[in-house]
């Protein structure tokens, strides 16, 4: 008897993109070994459904009775019903043969939009198209890899493809996307789901994805029991698949290679790739950083550290946390925030923040890593900023994530601030600190007004923006043991 093929579902997709271990240890796993779900992660979803309802309002959409849910098939029968009627349709369900999906909106076009008159519709003069709303506010891979399954049921449902689909962001802008241009890189991720949830394990691979899922610890000891490549910082599954080819499958087959076989054999890699990779192989063998070149900072009076505080789920940057330090003034840096009590208030603490940006002389702001770069210039569009603090800030801010990675190999599988400011001895005061978890708090401390949950999110920013503080003062200490040798071109 032959075996019933496992249902493929969108979120095979989600989690594939994650880490492509998720769906084989959901499968095949022992499940006492899965973490619970972080308090986040329920948040994102549950705002998320806040989301569909609000952006729903301004659109008239038939529903699917949600009881219904319980038998998918008929469902599935309740929502062909309501496309033979050329209704729009929320949350309806869609099957092809062992696939199955519940998008968020099907919206009916007519079919001489598509200025084709061969073309032809199941449903007659009209065809369907699919949306989904997102709580995030960019297109990712893995919503448009959804998209597209859900099309190509439409195609097989109604007898055409739709040309696009489409999705809601978290700000209610409309983005779409031409669904041929991802065809290919869709059958061949299809391919290996398929592969994975017939049984077969994937290759042992690390990235930073594997964080998000419930089984990242036992990912990660898989992934340093084996020693295998991808535990090199930001070696992708191409990078991972190359070497695999002419045999170097860990970290000590790469650390002991020699280079100039390697380049050889690796053509299409850039050389300062290679020697990157290189470097950080060895770093994880022998458990020791190497300094590339001395880090030159600006000398200035003024040194800010600064760190942005953030909510997905509400779209709300609730926290711009500094750390200044003069040169001239003893004793402890000083730490300054504006915090925002809801919404509302993100304009005011953006007005206060770049107020006194523009008041700053003789100055450096450090950040971590790109995101406050980038949400400085977001709030600078929606609310505006003047042309002098708008120049003060890009003048005179430096990227520390930047700098350590052109400055030092360090023997971390990730180059985060708490990865490298760990690396270098400091420590959170709250073991649960992270990101998420000052979200989850900022959540509860609205709800609550409890001082102590607000003095938490408090001490966490100042964690961080001190952790930032000891990577840059960690780098202005280091110096190259010896000059670096230079291959021959």
């Amino acid at each position: 008897m032959q075996k019933e093929k496992t249902k493929i579902t969108p979120q095979h997709f989600y989690k594939f993109f994650q880490c492509p271990h998720w769906i084989w240890y959901d499968l095949y796993e022992d499940q006492q070994k899965k973490k619970a779900t972080p308090p986040l992660m329920q948040m994102i979803y549950e705002d998320g459904l806040k989301h569909e309802r609000e952006v729903i309002k301004s659109k008239k959409f038939e529903e699917v009775d949600t009881a219904m849910f319980k038998d998918l098939d008929e469902a599935f029968l309740a929502t062909a019903e309501l496309m033979k009627k050329g209704k729009n349709i929320y949350h309806g369900v869609l099957m092809d043969e062992h696939w199955v999906g519940i998008p968020d909106l099907l919206e009916v076009r007519p079919l001489s939009e598509l200025g084709d008159k061969k073309l032809k519709s199941h449903f007659g003069d009209y065809y369907y198209v699919v949306y989904d709303i997102k709580n995030s506010k960019d297109i990712k891979d893995e919503h448009k890899f959804q998209l597209v399954f859900y099309s190509l049921m439409l195609e097989r449902i109604q007898g055409i493809r739709p040309r696009e689909a489409y999705i809601i962001n978290s700000q209610g802008e409309e983005k779409s996307f031409v669904i041929d241009e991802f065809l290919d890189y869709f059958h061949l991720t299809l391919g290996n789901i398929e592969k994975i949830l017939e049984g077969e394990k994937p290759p042992p691979f690390l990235k930073s994805g594997c964080k998000r899922t419930p089984w990242y610890s036992l990912c990660l000891s898989e992934t340093e029991s084996c020693r295998d490549v991808s535990l090199i910082y930001r070696l992708s599954q191409m990078d991972q698949r190359q070497l695999y080819d002419i045999g170097i499958k860990t970290i000590d087959d790469f650390a002991h290679a020699d280079l100039e076989v390697l380049r050889s054999q690796l053509i299409s890699w850039n050389f300062d790739k290679l020697v990157r990779f290189h470097n950080q192989a060895q770093s994880l063998v022998k458990n020791e950083s190497l300094i590339l070149k001395k880090p030159v900072f600006p000398e200035v009076e003024t040194e800010i550290y600064f760190d942005i505080e953030s909510d997905p789920t509400q779209d709300i940057d609730y926290m711009l946390g500094l750390l200044i330090k003069r040169k001239n003034i003893n004793g402890e840096p000083e730490f300054k925030y504006f915090l925002a009590n809801n919404k509302s208030e993100e304009e005011k603490i953006w007005r206060e923040f770049t107020k006194f940006i523009e008041d700053l002389d003789n100055f450096v702001i450090y950040h971590y890593a790109f995101y406050e770069k980038q949400t400085f210039d977001r709030l600078a569009l929606r609310y505006g900023v003047s042309d002098k603090a708008s120049e003060k800030f890009k003048n005179n801010s430096i990227d520390l994530h930047r700098v350590v990675v052109d400055s030092v190999v360090l023997p971390l599988y990730f180059y985060s601030l708490k990865d490298v400011a760990r690396y270098v001895g400091f420590q959170w005061q709250a073991e649960d600190a992270g990101g998420a978890e000052s979200v989850v708090w900022y959540n509860q401390w609205k709800e609550t007004g409890d001082k102590k949950i607000l003095q938490k999110i408090l001490d966490y920013n100042k964690d961080d923006v001190v952790a930032t503080m000891v990577v840059k003062e960690w780098l202005e200490k280091q110096k190259p043991k010896m000059q670096r040798e230079i291959l021959p071109e």
